[in-house]
């Protein structure tokens, strides 16, 4: 499809209004919850960026209608946050002290703090078993504030970025564009001899010239960080690549699968298309045919009021054919790492009665 390019797009960012409305939304969250402000502390970088539009900042969200607290090693500011507080103790940057004067200073000495990414979200930081606070700035708040309470908030931002505004959607809906973009790339460039490195960097370069961010990413099941990349024979190994593989060649025969991710507006999407270079086999068509199936039927479940538990008890039962068997991945999309993520070897118990909603990605 035809894109304008980065620059012609009008898109200078996110509104005041849209800053407005998150703020709103998560001091409702917060105050329902009995909090008296939301810390978004050091390694937290997701909900900074959501609430801020700056990455590496830390903020303090009293309940009450007041302005943020918003602190960084920098103290550069932008539109959403013009005053940041630099942090500074001897010439370095001192998170841990910095975090917690700006508790202090916003009179949580005995509140209820809660803590964003103080665990696994419910609807996000979906891969963060072990949250994302970084200890030992954190360890330096709990103990400079012995008579506060503090308590996990990770829904309390996260049920705000599960329902997307229309601006976010929006935004959503162009990166899908340069992800499908990628995609288009990718079976341009495929053929059997190509280099996979050049592969690799006419689709990454596809994508940032249409003006998405580079996706970063690190699990302990991928090599590296970017988009997604694995190759190797149909019925055979394959090798997985998130970085330029370099060395490799593409072969008859090769089948390429990925993970095609591009950001705008902070926006992830990711498109996934399966390329063979050659001929389908007859064992796998029956495979293809249940997917197809599958795929289609799913979609008629993606509705407002949905549970997760339709969804995958669906998914496992959907197959009757002998030899088949039928699971489901089911990834949110927003900002970053959104879940709920839903495969075949999440824990789909934790979820509980939660339901897909109006204005929820996927």
């Amino acid at each position: 499809m035809a894109l304008q390019a980065a620059a012609d797009t009008g898109w200078t960012g996110y509104s005041i209004a849209e800053r407005d409305r998150r703020w709103a939304a998560v001091r409702k969250n917060a105050a329902d919850a009995g909090l008296d402000c939301v810390l978004v502390p050091k390694g937290n970088r997701l909900d900074a960026r959501y609430l801020t539009q700056m990455v590496n900042v830390g903020l303090v969200m009293p309940t009450d209608g007041r302005a943020p607290i918003v602190f960084s090693d920098s103290g550069i500011g932008n539109e959403w946050a013009p005053e940041v507080r630099l942090l500074r103790q001897k010439d370095r940057p001192a998170w841990g002290p910095g975090m917690a004067q700006a508790l202090i200073d916003a009179g949580m000495e005995r509140g209820r703090i809660g803590v964003a990414g103080l665990k696994v979200g419910t609807v996000t930081h979906a891969r963060a078993a072990d949250g994302v606070v970084n200890y030992s700035s954190f360890a330096e708040v709990l103990q400079r504030l012995p008579n506060a309470t503090f308590v996990d908030a990770t829904d309390t931002i996260g049920f705000v970025r599960y329902v997307k505004s229309d601006d976010e959607i929006a935004c959503l809906r162009r990166a899908v564009a340069i992800s499908e973009a990628g995609i288009e790339e990718m079976i341009e460039v495929a053929r059997p001899g190509v280099d996979e490195a050049v592969l690799y960097g006419r689709v990454t370069g596809r994508l940032m010239e249409l003006g998405s961010e580079h996706y970063n990413r690190a699990r302990s099941d991928w090599t590296a960080s970017g988009w997604a990349l694995v190759t190797g024979p149909l019925d055979g190994k394959h090798t997985r690549f998130v970085e330029p593989p370099i060395g490799r060649r593409l072969q008859q025969g090769s089948f390429i699968t990925n993970e095609v991710s591009a950001i705008w507006g902070a926006m992830v999407a990711q498109e996934v298309q399966p390329i063979l270079l050659g001929p389908i086999p007859d064992h796998w068509k029956p495979l293809i045919e249940v997917q197809h199936d599958l795929w289609e039927a799913g979609l008629g479940l993606l509705k407002s009021g949905t549970s997760f538990k339709e969804l995958v008890d669906f998914s496992v039962s959907f197959s009757k054919r002998p030899g088949i068997k039928t699971t489901m991945t089911l990834h949110g999309r927003g900002i970053g790492d959104d879940g709920p993520l839903i495969t075949g070897r999440s824990d789909n118990s934790k979820l509980g009665d939660l339901r897909l909603e109006k204005n929820t990605c996927w």
